[in-house]
């Protein structure tokens, strides 16, 4: 009927009116796609943004965990290198000499002027004790390895390795009757030594970590970066005073083994700075350490002990609360 009626209509109203239905169609149809287009692209650019905004977190988060750890490394390995140079320097000049808390080495590796320390041990024999900062991880069940070989005992200054594996390597540290000292538990120099609230909250999370790991309550520590260190914001003589106070003996060392340097060294040349170190006391507390990184000091390990059990004059053992005192502070 529609049709018929346009029929009758001159050509050109036709015309226009034919035209004004495609627009109408057109309009509607555009009216329609349009927005689904548009809906389609803004999806497509909103999961992209999505997609970028995930990966630049990704990629902030790894940044600042990197970040973190060349901070902590740098600030560990600044404040480790400056003990060690202490240590060296101290024996250097010092001969055969007993260190205490009485005769300690300051931060800067000079001796204090009371010498009347430096004394034979009882049997004239030299005492060694190997000690091992920040485990335990892989290389720490190595290192047992090899002390087991050679029958001899150490010290573990342990960190909050509180994966599976370090908690069986901690109880296998107490079984095998070496002695296990507390180091820190999260071994971030600047929270750690932010404040004294702050240090003993980190000293009582490790101390009882270690105790519910392995039901033994150390009373040994090794205060991170040594009692010398120049990052803590306490007075370290009060620090080590607060822990005596609470039956907490610290421990530094006169030898480094020179793994924890930024210069990464081979097993002989920490073989050769422990073996050396070892001529100059009769009481040597040896620093090295068994964190994941420090498979060249599994190696020298293996090299020390050979020297050193092959000698007759020396002694070496586990640190207790019967072991002299070395300590690179005056109290």
């Amino acid at each position: 009927m529609v049709n018929r009626d346009l029929e009758r209509l001159p050509e050109n109203r036709r015309k226009r009116i034919n035209r004004l239905k495609k627009m109408i169609i057109a309009v509607v149809i555009a009216a329609i796609v349009i927005p689904v287009i548009v809906c389609i692209v803004l999806a497509v650019c909103l999961h992209n943004t999505k997609n970028d905004l995930n990966e630049t977190r990704q990629q902030l988060e790894e940044l600042q965990k990197l970040y973190e750890s060349s901070r902590d490394n740098e600030v560990g390995q600044n404040v480790d290198a400056e003990g060690q140079d202490a240590a060296s320097n101290a024996s250097a000049g010092s001969g055969n000499s007993l260190i205490n808390s009485d005769t300690a080495l300051t931060s800067t590796g000079n001796e204090n002027a009371n010498s009347s320390q430096d004394a034979e041990t009882a049997d004239g024999k030299k005492r060694v004790y190997l000690t091992f900062d920040d485990g335990p991880s892989n290389n720490t069940e190595e290192i047992l390895d090899i002390l087991n070989k050679y029958d001899v005992k150490a010290t573990f200054f342990v960190v909050g390795n509180t994966s599976e594996h370090g908690q069986e390597l901690l109880k296998r540290i107490v079984s095998e009757g070496h002695s296990v000292g507390l180091h820190s538990y999260s071994h971030k120099y600047a929270s750690i030594y932010d404040s004294e609230d702050a240090f003993f909250d980190d000293f009582n999370k490790i101390s009882d970590y270690v105790y519910e790991t392995t039901g033994v309550r150390s009373n040994i520590c090794r205060l991170p970066g040594g009692s010398s260190n120049t990052v803590s914001k306490i007075d370290m003589a009060d620090l080590v005073r607060e822990l005596n106070d609470k039956g907490i003996e610290c421990y530094d060392w006169n030898i480094a083994g020179g793994d924890a340097s930024g210069q990464k060294l081979t097993a002989d040349e920490i073989a050769s700075n422990v073996l050396n170190g070892i001529e100059r006391f009769q009481t040597a507390v040896v620093l090295l350490h068994d964190g994941a990184d420090k498979d060249s000091t599994v190696e020298a390990l293996d090299i020390i002990l050979q020297n050193l059990t092959a000698r007759d004059d020396i002694v070496i053992d586990r640190i207790t609360e019967d072991t002299p005192v070395i300590l690179h502070i005056s109290l």
